[in-house]
């Protein structure tokens, strides 16, 4: 439908220019694509950091920086593998967890897919949920993101602690080709 009203208007473009003696604007050129071959040449560094409120009690997980700068995260590709998870502070209302903020390293080139694993606990006496997507700093709360040849189909989750219990219906996993 847009190539066909475009169409029309350089034609249009084109009989004005001619009329007027002058040459025709050349066509926008086509936007480009990202590259791929990213997944040949390292690491996705996946940086998880949960931040809690213990006014609100409420947990958030980012992991990507916040468009605001508070809340940062330091996921990344890179041709080396980040072993130390990298997070912001806080704001002063939201503190880092560090034991519930992880990194996970997934090496792009020993599988076709990433299969991202993103699990949701619940906490009754808190009623208070957050989710990961690596396996936190202390084990406790576990996701089974990677990289593999064959992608996932079932969430692969830790049962939580005593006081946070996963919650398989909130939870899922998303097979991503890298290749």
């Amino acid at each position: 439908m847009i190539r066909r009203a475009w169409r029309p208007a350089v034609a249009a473009a084109m009989g004005v220019c001619a009329f007027m003696g002058m040459t025709a604007p050349a066509p926008a050129a086509p936007k480009q694509q990202p590259q791929a071959g990213i997944a040949a040449s390292g690491y996705l560094n996946l940086h998880q950091c949960v931040y809690y409120s213990s006014s609100a009690t409420n947990h958030f997980t980012t992991v990507v920086t916040s468009n605001d700068g508070r809340f940062a995260a330091g996921t990344n590709v890179s041709g080396t593998a980040d072993t130390q998870v990298s997070c912001g502070a806080g704001d002063g209302n939201y503190q880092l967890v560090p034991t519930l903020s992880g990194v996970k390293a997934l090496d792009l080139t020993s599988g076709s897919y990433v299969n991202l694993h993103q699990c949701v606990y619940y906490s009754s006496s808190a009623s208070n949920h957050f989710s990961t997507v690596v396996t936190s700093n202390d084990g406790r709360f576990a996701a089974g993101t990677n990289v593999s040849g064959t992608a996932d189909t079932q969430v692969s989750c830790g049962a939580g602690d005593g006081n946070y219990q996963l919650v398989p219906t909130l939870s899922g996993v998303k097979a991503l080709s890298v290749a």
